[in-house]
């Protein structure tokens, strides 16, 4: 160890750090909260402190200029102490990239004080807003303060403490009901019902829920906001459960399960739900793996789960960790979990690639050790995409590809190895990632996870859009039971299809003669036969739209078909969609900050449509103009404005991606969508009906003219609440007329 690190150490270890705040706090509430320091011996003159929060969290960004707002930030010493500060993201520091750097020109004296105060600082009087809390539930949110006892680059930062605060659920503000896609019909089966606050977290309801079973279920939701109960369905067919609770507060807690399916006799395949994509504190992430897991299980209710953490994160040790924690809690018919790590090469390697193994160990293979402090290994790095192909080819591992930090690049692709490929993550909706591979003629299965680093696999929100844009999605998987090893042989024979994380029922077949084709099978055929749908949605469905490859063949307009002449309302869906890139969530963000306004008409109501975000919405509304906010990454957002009369009124939309002026009298049920490219985006204006069409659909697609060749064809699923489906194409080979 050099001199100077010696002497740093030496110093850091006669400093002491204080904290001074409440020990819990509220998921985005506003907090008053101060950070200590002081020496024991005086600190040399250049001396600097960080305080750092991780890389994924979403607490308030410190300004220092208005105390009369949000996340002021005061930093003070004894009088007439020099003192220089900035905050900057200090990628060195990873995942404690978020730093608060306080610069001491003429050191501190020994005894001396320097005090960090983040919110409630009084000012003429009056005490100023408090400083925001993330947004998502942590056991234990780190702040790591930091020192140098010089400002030159070669002197050693050393941490001198982490200390950390509880985050807890906020006031509740949903409820979430959901049950097996596929029961027996008489047989007992167990439902899930969690209370959620406005950040997806776990929250507390003084309230009795009933729910609408036979016979009826009477539930007093625990503390820890989630439980199962017991229901039974006596017919076959298609059903949803309802629950509902009135509560102290006044207000009125109602939801909707999702489909589920109720067949007679055995079942002979189980639909199952999971989130394959996300990582904990264990690589750039939050909380323990343990509670990573528990939260997938208990909270979200899925039915498997995968840690992906970055590579070039994870310690030998965090390995070990990855190991024992993905093992103990794996429980066949209960909950499933795959041993994984995320390779995560820059996409001029390949980019980030996920990686699963079927057992409950395996050698640990990085990119890099760019942030593993042991290179005693590095050795067995694998640098290149064409490095990762070599070594696990022939073995048994399953490979999904991604649209991440580093977005995979489409241009190396292992077919044997590389199975899957995520359409829809919090960084964005990634659909023209799919078609760029179906264009390439590659034969993937088609997942959804949230790639999340709030450590809420599952039921991953936003937040304050810090980091992440949408809402997370799940992977549906179709297997005789729910073992590991069945849930292995379905994703690599990929039985399965992505959502933005509604649990949709979406069946696609095939079938001719002796053909019986399902999602991911491939068939070679002379003639091409009818291509069967059924969906069952969360929420009335829009659309159903009919690929062939990358090209929509058809699309079922469920909301034309169903309303007729003198059925349309006053009430008016504006959506927009877009990403300023294809790419990551820094990549993909599209802001759509502006306002509309309506001639000829008065708005009586205004609500938000489809937004992931609170942070997102209307900041403004009067009878006749409305300022609104939002962020895209590829998923749709807007609003529904109700008008007194729609006959002669019209309406300016102002943003910067798009501006457009339209005569909503011209509007009939079919939507007017403006689009312009480079970068893609659209808005739609939509005329709703009075009644909103059904849940389900079912139909058939043909393609008259396919051109002989290897092809994809699949479906689209759009409801009318922006939420989206993906099916697994069924791989054909047309072979041309003799």
């Amino acid at each position: 160890m050099s001199a100077v690190a010696s002497e740093s150490i030496a110093l850091a270890d006669q400093v002491v750090v204080t904290y001074h705040g409440d020990t819990a706090v509220a998921a985005g509430s506003l907090i008053v909260f101060e950070v200590r320091i002081e020496a024991r011996h005086a600190l040399p003159t250049g001396t600097e402190i960080g305080l750092a929060r991780r890389w994924p969290s979403d607490w308030g960004t410190p300004q220092f200029t208005d105390p009369s707002r949000a996340d002021y930030v005061r930093i003070a010493a004894s009088g007439g102490r020099q003192l220089r500060w900035w905050y900057a993201r200090q990628h060195a520091w990873h995942p404690f990239d978020h730093v608060l750097f306080i610069a001491l020109p003429d050191g501190l004296a020994a005894g001396e004080p320097l005090r960090v105060q983040f919110g409630g600082t009084r000012e003429h009087g009056a005490c100023a807003p408090g400083f925001v809390a993330q947004t998502f539930i942590e056991e234990a949110s780190p702040l790591s303060v930091r020192m140098r006892a010089s400002d030159a680059n070669h002197t050693p930062w050393i941490e001198l403490a982490r200390p950390t605060v509880r985050i807890v659920g906020s006031d509740p503000h949903r409820l979430v009901l959901t049950a097996p896609s596929r029961v027996q019909t008489g047989k007992p089966f167990k439902a899930h019902l969690r209370i959620e606050d406005r950040w997806g977290n776990p929250s507390q309801l003084d309230a009795t829920v009933r729910v609408d079973t036979s016979p009826e279920a009477v539930i007093a939701v625990p503390d820890e906001g989630w439980m199962h109960f017991e229901a039974v369905l006596t017919g076959a067919g298609i059903h949803r459960l309802t629950a509902r609770a009135s509560t102290t507060i006044g207000a009125d807690f109602t939801a909707t399960s999702n489909p589920i399916e109720a067949v007679d006799g055995p079942l002979a395949t189980e639909l199952c739900w999971g989130d394959l994509h996300a990582q904990s504190v264990i690589g750039c992430g939050a909380r323990s793996i343990d509670a990573y897991f528990k939260h997938a299980r208990d909270f979200a209710a899925t039915d498997f789960g995968s840690h992906q953490a970055n590579c070039f994160l994870v310690s030998n040790p965090e390995w070990k960790d990855t190991e024992r924690s993905t093992a103990e809690i794996h429980e066949d018919r209960r909950f499933v979990t795959l041993l994984g790590v995320e390779w995560s090469a820059a996409s001029a390697c390949g980019g980030d690639h996920n990686l699963y193994f079927p057992g409950d160990s395996a050698a640990l293979h990085r990119c890099s050790h760019e942030f593993v402090d042991d290179k005693s290994d590095v050795s067995t790095d694998l640098k290149h995409v064409d490095d990762l192909y070599a070594h696990y080819r022939g073995s048994d591992t399953l490979v999904a590809v991604h649209v991440g930090g580093r977005t995979a690049d489409l241009r190396w692709h292992e077919p044997q190895l590389e199975r899957l490929i995520e359409v829809h993550s919090t960084h964005a909706t990634s659909e023209w990632f799919l078609l760029d591979a179906l264009k390439r003629g590659y034969r993937m299965g088609v997942i959804a996870g949230s790639d999340s680093v709030d450590g809420r696999p599952g039921a991953s929100h936003p937040g304050h859009m810090a980091v992440r844009n949408v809402r997370g999605g799940l992977t549906a998987v179709e297997m005789p039971e729910l073992t590991r090893s069945a849930l292995w042989s379905a994703l690599k024979s990929r039985r399965c299809y992505g959502t933005t994380g509604a649990r949709i029922l979406l069946r696609l077949t095939a079938g001719t003669g002796h053909i019986n084709a399902h999602m991911g099978d491939e068939i070679r055929v002379s003639k091409l036969p009818s291509f069967e749908v059924m969906v069952e949605g969360t929420a009335p469905l829009e659309s159903v739209d009919f690929f062939r490859d990358d090209v929509m063949l058809e699309s079922i307009d469920v909301i034309d078909r169903c309303a007729v002449a003198g059925e349309l309302s006053n009430a008016i869906r504006i959506g927009w969609c877009g990403t300023t890139a294809p790419g990551n969530w820094q990549r993909a963000r599209m802001l759509w900050e502006g306002e509309l306004s309506v001639h000829g008409a008065r708005i009586i109501d205004a609500t938000p449509w489809a937004l992931d975000s609170p942070d997102e919405g209307i900041i403004e509304r009067d009878d006749h103009r409305l300022r609104f906010r939002s962020i895209t990454a590829g998923d749709w957002d807007g609003f529904i404005v109700t008008l007194d009369d729609s006959s002669v009124a019209e309406l300016t939309f102002v943003t910067q991606p798009m501006m457009l002026h339209a005569r909503l009298s011209d509007l009939k049920s079919s939507p007017r969508v403006f689009a312009a490219d480079n970068p893609a985006r659209k808005v739609e204006l939509r005329r709703l009906p009075r009644a909103m069409p059904p849940t389900g659909w079912r139909g058939a697609f043909d393609d008259p003219s396919p051109p002989p060749g290897a092809h994809a064809y699949w479906i689209r699923v759009r409801q009318s609440d922006g939420e989206f489906a993906w099916s697994t194409p069924i791989f054909t080979t047309v072979e041309p007329a003799s």
